[in-house]
């Protein structure tokens, strides 16, 4: 299949534009015309862990003059069980709550209670105010079972050197409202049995001494500058960088840590305990170019780290195999790591929990690599749309830290952090209509 110069451009901006988030808008530019995205994932986790299905539904008029509105609805259905931070022991553990659940000895507490329904919707509007002068903003909204977010955002960019240079910028704002089930416990506070509960419902009716009202809220701000440069009619590269500070409630209500003894039996639960804002900083490196002139292949890096302790590494490689005349395939590989927070703890030695401020056992704030690996075959024939079916495997390889000092032998009889694998199957459509 040979290429335009022309041809060369627009794959570029649309792996781009993808890459962004956002998607090529249709050739039609001057008819008002919609371009549909729609897509399903299913995800499983292993050892009947997290399961969910993502429908997406995304819609892109075209107004002429290089105006777009976009309208965007996802809709997340989860269920199974979440490590609730606390560590095996030799009996059967019981945890608290409005539906009280146990772990088998030996075995990593699970909280099986698990299901939500999200929905998340998001309607934009780009357009220009030059010939090279672009503006766009938008408004999102998210909600589920004890979470509501509202945000909005704004953009801008400028293009240079006939189009072959553009420097962008962009502000976000999201608010986020939580009212967890049982109210917001007290960090750190020791969590009740059952039995300690003022009736059927297994909530403390009192909110004496562990529970901090019944909901709370969080602001998060971002900033993003970007840069993309075409360097030739066959690459291009893409360089951002953004700034996010958060400020409220951090915590996952549901979490907790266990304290144990120097047998590394556990004595009691508490509820974690994480900063009360947290900033990340970003830098992200994309290059991507035509070979054969044929396919398309892209390299990046990621690079983050935060006031938390948190630094990771991201790099994501991907080749788009043309074969016949509108047919792809495409292997993508992707490796991950980080590092622990700094107040990350697989449990807490007795008597710990008094002496320290910020606690938390949720291993995505562990120390862990992680490898995606996975191909995805498409086709793009015209008249009739584009299709896409993308099947990909995850393995995450947590290392063993944050282990308490007295407690350090009695725990070493247990799998403290567990290998997680998980599979993700997503189906693509997109049209114009």
């Amino acid at each position: 299949m040979q290429l335009t110069p022309e041809d060369k451009r627009r794959a570029l901006a649309a792996a781009t534009l993808t890459l962004l988030g956002g998607g090529l808008p249709s050739a039609q530019a001057e008819d008002k015309t919609w371009d549909i995205d729609t897509a399903v994932m299913v995800y499983a986790e292993s050892d009947n862990r997290v399961q969910a299905v993502e429908p997406v539904l995304k819609g892109t008029l075209n107004l002429g003059a290089e105006r777009y509105f976009t309208a965007k609805l996802v809709v997340d259905t989860l269920t199974g069980a979440s490590p609730n931070g606390a560590t095996p022991a030799s009996t059967p553990q019981t945890f608290a709550g409005p539906s009280p659940y146990t772990a088998d000895p030996n075995e990593t507490p699970l909280d099986d209670r698990f299901r939500d329904t999200r929905f998340q919707g998001l309607v934009d509007y780009q357009f220009p105010l030059s010939d090279v002068d672009t503006l766009g903003f938008g408004v999102n909204a998210g909600t589920e079972y004890d979470f509501v977010s509202l945000g909005g955002n704004l953009r801008y960019a400028r293009d240079l050197f006939q189009h072959n240079t553009t420097l962008s910028a962009g502000l976000n704002f999201e608010s986020d409202s939580i009212d967890p089930v049982g109210g917001i416990p007290i960090p750190l506070a020791v969590m009740r049995v059952a039995s300690d509960s003022d009736d059927d419902d297994g909530i403390d009716d009192d909110m004496n001494g562990w529970r901090d009202g019944s909901s709370d809220s969080k602001t998060v701000t971002d900033v993003v500058l970007g840069w993309t440069q075409v360097i030739d009619p066959k690459s291009l590269f893409q360089m951002n960088y953004s700034l996010s500070a958060s400020s409220g409630y951090q915590n996952d209500p549901y979490k907790v840590l266990s304290v144990v003894g120097a047998d590394g039996e556990p004595l009691r639960y508490v509820y974690e305990a994480r900063p009360d804002s947290r900033s990340k900083n970003a830098l992200f490196m994309s290059y991507k170019r035509f070979v054969f002139d044929r396919d398309v292949t892209e390299i990046s890096y990621r690079y983050m780290t935060d006031d938390w302790g948190i630094d990771s590494h991201t790099v994501d490689l991907s080749y788009r195999w043309y074969f016949g005349t509108a047919h792809y395939l495409e292997p993508h590989l992707r490796w991950y790591s980080q590092t622990a927070a700094d107040f990350y703890h697989v449990a807490l030695d007795d008597g710990e929990e008094t002496l320290v401020s910020e606690a938390s056992a949720d291993t995505r704030l562990a120390e862990f690599d992680a490898v995606t690996a996975g191909i995805k075959i498409g086709s793009a024939v015209p008249g009739r749309g584009n299709w896409s079916l993308r099947l990909e495997y995850y393995q995450q390889s947590p290392k063993l830290g944050g282990v308490p000092t007295q407690a350090a032998d009695g725990l070493s009889k247990f799998d403290l952090q567990p290998e997680l694998s998980a599979v993700m199957l997503t189906m693509g459509y997109r049209f114009t209509w």
